[in-house]
C-alpha cells in the first residue's frame, strides 16, 4: 500500500507540474505583440520564437527602452542601423523605432540580413549584439565560427547574449508551440 501510496503521489505531483510548467513559463517568458512578431517572421522567413527571444533579452518587450549606447526600441535598433535597414538618410524614422510594430519590423529585416550574410543564426545572433564587422573578423582569423562552443566568443556580453537568445527561443518554442517560419509566411500571404 505504501509503494502504491507514493507511486499515485509521483503521478499526481508529475501531472500538476505538466499543468503548471507551461502556465508559469509563461508567466516568466510572456510574449506581448505576439501578431507583430508572427508577421514580421513570417515576411523574412524567420522564427518567430527568435524574433521573440530577441526583444526579451534586449528590452524584456519594452518599446520605450534606449540603451546606455543608444539603442532605441524593443528590438533596440541602433539609429544608424535603423536608417541602413530601412534605407532612409534622415533621422526622422528614428520616433519609429519605438512603436513595437516598427521596432520587430526593422530588428526582423536586420536580423534575416545578418543570416543571410553568415549562413548561421548563431552568428547572425552574436553579430546583432557585437557588431556585424566583429563578427565577420573572428570567423575569418579563425576566432570563433557558427557551430563551435559559444566560450569562444570573444566578447563576453556577446557571447552570453547568444546564450540567453538561444535559451529564450527553446522556452518560447516549447510555451507557444505551432509557430514556424513557413506557418507564418502562409498566413501573411
Amino acid at each position: 500500500m505504501n509503494g502504491r501510496f507514493r507511486r499515485n503521489a509521483l503521478l499526481a505531483v508529475m501531472a500538476l507540474a505538466a499543468v503548471l510548467v507551461p502556465w508559469l513559463g509563461q508567466v516568466y517568458y510572456p510574449w506581448p505583440y505576439q501578431q507583430v512578431f508572427l508577421a514580421a517572421a513570417g515576411r523574412y522567413g524567420l522564427s518567430p520564437y527568435l524574433l521573440a527571444a530577441v526583444a526579451r533579452s534586449e528590452s524584456r518587450f519594452d518599446p520605450s527602452a534606449t540603451s546606455r549606447r543608444g539603442a532605441v526600441g524593443m528590438m533596440q535598433v541602433m539609429p544608424e542601423t535603423g536608417q541602413y535597414v530601412t534605407h532612409t538618410g534622415s533621422r526622422k524614422a528614428l520616433p519609429a523605432l519605438r512603436q513595437p510594430g516598427a521596432s520587430v519590423e526593422i530588428g526582423a529585416r536586420y536580423l534575416r540580413e545578418l543570416v543571410a550574410e553568415f549562413s548561421s543564426e548563431a552568428a547572425a545572433i552574436a553579430a546583432y549584439n557585437g557588431g556585424q564587422a566583429n563578427v565577420a573578423q573572428w570567423i575569418q582569423q579563425g576566432i570563433w565560427k557558427p557551430g563551435e562552443p559559444l566560450a569562444r566568443i570573444p566578447y563576453p556580453e556577446t557571447r552570453d547574449f547568444v546564450a540567453r537568445v538561444e535559451r529564450a527561443c527553446s522556452w518560447y518554442a516549447y510555451l507557444y508551440p505551432g509557430h514556424s517560419p513557413a506557418d507564418n509566411a502562409a498566413a501573411v500571404h
